[in-house]
């Protein structure tokens, strides 16, 4: 959590952590420093042990305020950047800024960098410090912050949760209009216009933005052998046919910066026996990893148990791979069970056989098994969920039905 950030600090021996960025969009360090959007980002600057400061643009100040999350808040102008710029140059004031500010703090010793920017520009600014004599250090993973967001507040739970129930509210309109389509000469039909692919994630689209939220990376709808590829997010000219499974994987993220992961599989009409079969295999190795997870069991032990069940059906996973008797499988579970969703939709901490850190109350991860034939289809069935001291908590419930009849 945030209040773990100078503990996270004690144990790398870091004296100042530095955050930053031109803007909080898709800079997720910064956005949970900062307590959420700022238009023109800023220099999140904290010494161990002691308040940080934020500093940003004139125009972002009011917002940074209303915030609440840092209560030393200064502009860049206060700083003498225009002063520094006209001395040193554009591109060198900034480092020269963040050498002031870092004396002023007092602090001295080994420092970290973070926040989502151009590579090349943060190589730079490193060099520069560096010369400057900041001592600049690197971070294998998890990093301070990566470590702080793993495990969520109250707060970022509410804000998840709200984020979870607008997105059940999208993907059960959806999911109605889909069973109640009409056919019409030999087709399936939204309205007036055929029942495509391409419509249905208009649709989606349409649903997302009537509750505020948004598909940064789009929207996965697959219909029958496209499918079978785990992350093919759908042909748009593919017409829905009765009886094909579909894998409805919705992924959006609100105003606050956080996501929400949910996918349900099924088929428009009545399912054949071979979709009956994936669907209840797919469903009983989620039953059993959901019933498993808690605080304390590690996460390639919640994937032991989704592979325990789709192996015993008959399908392949990807222990094969780990155990080392293949390369690469192309079909069965070919996917780890799960990852962490926050500020990003794939963090920390992750459900694989890699994984053998316990997991902590109030980690929210996903649960989503699946099982993929080529040339046919897949199934996915996916949750969000919160880790507690007795199981699991949904962000949101959504039913799992494999006919929309």
């Amino acid at each position: 959590m945030f209040n773990d950030i100078n503990e996270e600090m004690r144990q790398r021996n870091l004296r100042g952590i530095v955050v930053f960025g031109d803007t909080t969009l898709g800079n997720p360090d910064l956005t949970y420093v900062v307590g959420g959007n700022l238009a023109r980002g800023g220099y999140y600057i904290k010494r161990f042990n002691h308040e940080p400061l934020l500093v940003t643009s004139n125009l972002d100040l009011g917002t940074a305020r209303k915030l609440h999350r840092v209560k030393r808040i200064s502009t860049f102008t206060e700083w003498g950047l225009e002063k520094l710029t006209r001395k040193h140059g554009r591109a060198n004031a900034y480092p020269y800024l963040l050498l002031m500010i870092l004396k002023k703090e007092g602090i001295q010793g080994k420092v970290a960098l973070y926040g989502r920017n151009d590579l090349a520009l943060g190589v730079r600014l490193v060099d520069q410090l560096r010369k400057l004599g900041v001592k600049v250090t690197g971070e294998s993973s998890p990093t301070v912050l990566e470590a702080a967001r793993e495990t969520k507040s109250p707060a970022e739970i509410d804000e998840l949760q709200r984020t979870a129930g607008k997105t059940a509210k999208v993907v059960h309109s959806v999911m109605d209009v889909l069973r109640n389509m009409k056919r019409k000469r030999g087709r399936l039909h939204l309205g007036n216009r055929p029942a495509t692919v391409g419509a249905v994630k208009k649709l989606i689209a349409r649903e997302l933005a009537m509750v505020d939220l948004v598909a940064p990376e789009g929207t996965i709808f697959a219909i029958g052998a496209s499918g079978a590829d785990p992350h093919n997010a759908g042909n748009p000219g593919d017409p829905i046919k009765h009886g094909k499974l579909v894998v409805f994987d919705i992924f959006p993220q609100a105003e606050s910066g956080y996501w929400f992961d949910l996918t349900r599989s099924f088929v428009v009409g009545r399912a054949d026996q071979k979709a009956r079969h994936l669907f209840e295999t797919v469903s009983d190795a989620q039953n059993a990893s959901l019933d498993f997870l808690r605080e304390g069991v590690s996460g390639d032990e919640a994937m032991d148990r989704a592979c325990r069940v789709i192996e015993q059906r008959g399908y392949r996973t990807v222990r094969e791979i780990f155990q080392g008797k293949a390369k690469g499988i192309p079909s069965g579970f070919t996917h780890s069970l799960g990852h962490g969703v926050g500020l990003t939709i794939g963090e920390r901490p992750y459900l694989t056989f890699l994984s053998k850190d316990p997991l902590r109350k109030s980690q929210v991860v996903t649960v989503e098994p699946g099982v993929y034939l080529p040339r046919y289809g897949g199934v996915r069935i996916e949750d969000t969920v919160v880790i507690t001291s007795r199981g699991v908590s949904y962000l949101a419930k959504v039913e799992k039905e494999l006919e929309l009849a």
